[in-house]
């Protein structure tokens, strides 16, 4: 019962508060430009990045060329049973 009256206040008072209508907003084509060449060169560094995780990975021999996992064993300290502590 108490449900009922929590929500219907809740429903009353978000109908009788009007949000302001959103603002449009035009843009020129310069800026436009000037946004589309910043992502554009973060996506390259991303993607430049990516590539070098990848051939970091394949020279530690963790994976094979197509990305394929090499090594399924865990590192000592990740075994079941070790005494490890890291604190959380």
């Amino acid at each position: 019962m108490t449900i009922e009256t929590t929500m219907r206040k809740s429903a009353e008072v978000s109908s009788e508060t009007k949000k302001p209508a959103p603002a449009t907003r035009t843009y020129s084509p310069e800026y436009i430009a000037e946004q589309e060449a910043i992502l554009a060169r973060v996506r390259e560094e991303g993607a430049k990045r990516i590539r070098q995780s990848c051939e970091r990975a394949e020279a530690l021999g963790i994976v094979d060329k197509f990305g394929n996992l090499l090594k399924k064993e865990l590192p000592p300290d990740m075994l079941r049973g070790s005494d490890r502590d890291f604190g959380g």
